[in-house]
């Protein structure tokens, strides 16, 4: 029989046939006042109104929860992620979506939670061993050659990872391993693309996924993920992308950002800042300079028109000294001594007579005068 066969008032619309369902929940006096035990995640509160939309969840299954103001006002708790709970509720159908829900009229609190338990254990246990110590902490290569990136495969993350390490830093080579970031087989899956990447030489390790529910992040509080992020070759970046929630991947690495994009710009320097930055030092080395060659210039002027009045003076004082040297040297030539009337007698030997006992009688003797010499005989000596 086809579906043409049936009688067209037996087709319903989809809305009649959540209106139905809803009615029939509605009827069932179990599922009118029912008390549900769990742990709350995703908690969101409806902030100027009060409402309370959550997950109540256990170790296989969940369940959306709504607890409106009128109701919760009357808690002694504020409930939080993680918290373990029994609340009296009904069993509702949302209509515009199909999917159920319970309505929560009444909360007491039970418990922390067994998974919130579990992981503050293991979160003391890593701190003991110093696997999350400040000082343990790499520095972040901000001028790479190549960088790691762990995501799920086609996902948000990688998109804007690379979108931005590409725009602010181009010298720089990518390489993806992707892996699950969610679900049961999703801690193995990220072991694998970790191990894998350890084979590359790279500068900087990536570890990203989108946003997500608090339930959603268990796969990076995994202990044995956790110990591998902790032992990487070089420096890791969590990029988790999780505000309410810090997960133990986080607290291991070496840097912690809130988002991808966030986690390529700590990844990288800003090649337009850098060249920005060349740009503004290399003006003011040519300010600088052009200073320094003005300077230079007025300098040699200055010391030039000193060196030529240092040189004209001493020249002076040679010349003064060479005059007086001269005018000494003049005055001291025995032969300027007859300009000014005096003589010089010379024997037949051509020796200056200083004494009567150099010459003889009748000996010829020669005497200069300034203009010329006198021959003449001696006749007598006599003493002075």
């Amino acid at each position: 029989m086809k579906i043409s066969d049936y009688p067209a008032e037996m087709i319903v619309s989809v809305t009649s046939l959540n209106e139905y369902v809803k009615n029939r929940l509605k009827e069932d006096d179990n599922l009118r006042y029912v008390l549900v035990r769990g742990e709350i995640s995703n908690l969101k509160v409806q902030h100027g109104v009060g409402h309370m939309y959550f997950t109540l969840k256990d170790d296989q299954s969940m369940v959306n929860a709504t607890f409106f103001a009128s109701y919760n006002k009357s808690l002694d708790f504020t409930p939080d992620n993680g918290m373990e709970v029994v609340c009296l509720a009904s069993v509702d159908l949302y209509v515009n979506r199909g999917s159920y829900q319970i309505n929560v009229y009444q909360m007491e609190q039970v418990g922390a939670g067994k998974a919130l338990m579990e992981l503050e254990a293991l979160k003391q246990k890593l701190a003991s061993e110093g696997l999350f110590n400040p000082e343990r902490k790499r520095k972040i290569n901000i001028y790479p050659s190549k960088i790691g990136v762990i995501s799920a495969k086609g996902s948000a993350a990688i998109k804007d990872i690379t979108t931005n390490i590409y725009r602010r830093y181009k010298p720089v080579e990518i390489y993806f391993f992707p892996c699950q970031v969610q679900g049961e087989k999703a801690p193995k899956d990220i072991l694998r693309a970790f191990n894998l990447s350890q084979t590359y030489d790279l500068d900087t390790l990536i570890i990203s996924r989108g946003g997500g529910a608090s339930e959603d992040l268990s796969a990076f509080n995994d202990e044995q993920v956790v110990r591998a992020i902790a032992s990487s070759n070089c420096p890791v970046i969590a990029a988790i992308g999780h505000e309410v929630d810090t997960t133990l991947v986080e607290l291991a690495a070496d840097l912690r950002v809130s988002t991808p994009t966030g986690a390529a710009e700590a990844a990288t320097a800003d090649s337009q800042e850098i060249e920005q930055h060349i740009f503004e030092q290399t003006e003011r080395m040519k300010e600088i300079l052009s200073g320094s060659v003005e300077e230079l210039k007025s300098n040699l002027a200055y010391y030039k028109e000193k060196m030529n009045n240092y040189l004209l003076h001493s020249l002076e004082l040679v010349k003064e000294r060479l005059s007086s040297r001269k005018a000494l040297i003049k005055s001291l030539n025995p032969y300027e001594v007859l300009n000014r009337g005096y003589s010089l007698t010379y024997n037949s030997d051509g020796k200056i007579i200083k004494s009567i006992n150099d010459i003889d009688k009748d000996q010829e003797i020669k005497t200069l005068v300034s203009d010329g010499s006198i021959i003449s005989k001696v006749k007598e000596t006599k003493e002075k």
